[in-house]
């Protein structure tokens, strides 16, 4: 019974680290956008303002970490029931 609850963790952990990030439906990001107000002219912000977009190198975990995991879980556990199988004997 025990097997069966370690075949689990990659799932598990995969959707832990998942959820973690944001829970993101799209693929994994490598860099994040921060954008940030700046006036046109300094020291004069009622004159206007543009977006000044800067990139942050960090990894953001996407849909693919659960997915990943669920494999992982799932080949872990045919591989225990196959182990489980081949131990028994074979009726002669």
């Amino acid at each position: 019974m025990l097997r069966f609850f370690f075949t689990g963790i990659p799932f598990f952990l995969g959707t832990a680290l998942w959820l973690a990030d944001g829970a993101r439906f799209s693929f994994w990001a490598t860099s994040v956008e921060i954008r940030e107000e700046v006036p046109i002219i300094e020291g004069m912000p009622e004159l206007g303002t543009q977006t000044k977009v800067s990139w942050r190198e960090e990894l953001i975990c996407g849909l693919e970490t659960p997915i990943l995991g669920f494999l992982f879980s799932g080949f872990f556990f045919i591989c225990t029931i196959f182990t489980k199988r081949s131990l028994k004997n074979p009726p002669t």
